[in-house]
């Protein structure tokens, strides 16, 4: 009985912790980001201490089918500033997990969504499986169609625009 118990806890306590719901990170100048979903995983509430200015961010994409939201930070466009990201599983057979990368402007010191760029042939149509590659500056979005899986290779060109670098399909 003492096992079962045991074992339901530990399931519950790494099932709880696996679910990033908030984060809170500095950014270089030490200005400190808090990023929390409300309404249901809908929207983004981002606070800036710097600022002291909370920002809305509406419409966030979210699961049809009640699967978790999770947050992560990493530097998306190579700026030395922190990003953010939202993403979920996807809806389908759940062999991916769908993002949506918001950047820090420094001007502004607010959050924009980085849009996917559509005027590329891309094997993915959105960003999946996001993973940074900090050395070669690029991002790669991971997919499935049928039995392949393409990888899509983004960088940034000399405009700061996302720019598609090459696709592998295996």
């Amino acid at each position: 009985m003492k096992k079962h118990i045991l074992s339901i806890f530990l399931l519950y306590i790494f099932n709880v912790s696996y679910s990033q719901n908030d984060i809170s990170f500095l950014q270089k100048d030490k200005n400190k980001i808090n990023v929390r979903y409300t309404n249901n995983f809908e929207n983004l509430e981002v606070k800036n201490s710097k600022t002291g200015k909370t920002q809305i961010v509406k419409n966030i994409e979210a699961s049809i089918t009640g699967k978790d939201s999770h947050l992560e930070t990493n530097d998306y466009n190579f700026d030395g500033f922190t990003d953010f990201a939202s993403f979920h599983t996807d809806d389908g057979m759940g062999v991916y997990s769908i993002y949506q990368i918001f950047i820090f402007n420094t001007k502004t010191q607010q959050f924009g969504l980085l849009e996917f760029p559509t005027n590329f042939k891309s094997k993915c149509d959105m960003f999946c499986d996001v993973k940074v590659d900090k050395t070669k500056k690029t991002l790669t979005s991971s997919c499935r169609g049928g039995a392949r899986t393409h990888n899509d290779i983004w960088k940034y060109d000399r405009n700061k625009k996302l720019i598609l670098s090459k696709t592998e399909s295996y």
